[in-house]
């Protein structure tokens, strides 16, 4: 049985977490969605908060330097997560489908790697974050136009909060 990233990542993120919401993530959640954390699709399901930036074009091709519009949603976002320290965050990279898939995982964890170096820049201590490279997986758009492309050039969040320490 093959699983893909994103449910490899979602299962690490349910096993770190509570079987059930926490009254602080959805406090999060109702708060992602009422602010203005630019062009995010934001979705709690289960014990994690999902933020993809669909619409946005992160990325340009074969490159790893987060576009200014992009950087200007992340760091907004960063602010959010400034005011909620016990929640914790996977950092996904993606490319779209160009390319060998060594080149993809590669530039696609330089992607998730940048993120995370935003959001250090932004306040938010690198502890709570983790990087991986996703490569051509999990399309949020067909491949198929310039613009479908664009938009699979992007990193996704998984949010969720941090199991307590006794």
């Amino acid at each position: 049985m093959k699983l893909t990233g994103i449910t490899v990542t979602l299962l690490l993120a349910a096993t770190m977490t509570s079987s059930c919401h926490t009254k602080y993530l959805k406090k999060f959640h109702k708060e992602a969605k009422r602010e203005d954390v630019g062009f995010a699709k934001i979705k709690l399901k289960k014990d994690t908060v999902r933020v993809v930036y669909q619409e946005l074009s992160m990325f340009d091709f074969g490159k790893e330097e987060i576009k200014p519009d992009a950087q200007t949603s992340l760091k907004r976002f960063a602010g959010l997560l400034g005011k909620y320290d016990k929640i914790d965050f996977i950092i996904n990279g993606y490319t779209d489908n160009v390319g060998t898939d060594e080149v993809n995982n590669n530039l696609s964890q330089k992607r998730a790697d940048n993120a995370k170096t935003l959001f250090e820049n932004n306040g938010v201590s690198a502890p709570r974050m983790q990087t991986h490279g996703r490569g051509a997986t999990n399309f949020v758009e067909p491949n198929t136009t310039e613009e479908g492309k664009a938009a699979n050039r992007r990193v996704e969040l998984l949010l969720f909060e941090r199991p307590k320490t006794k």
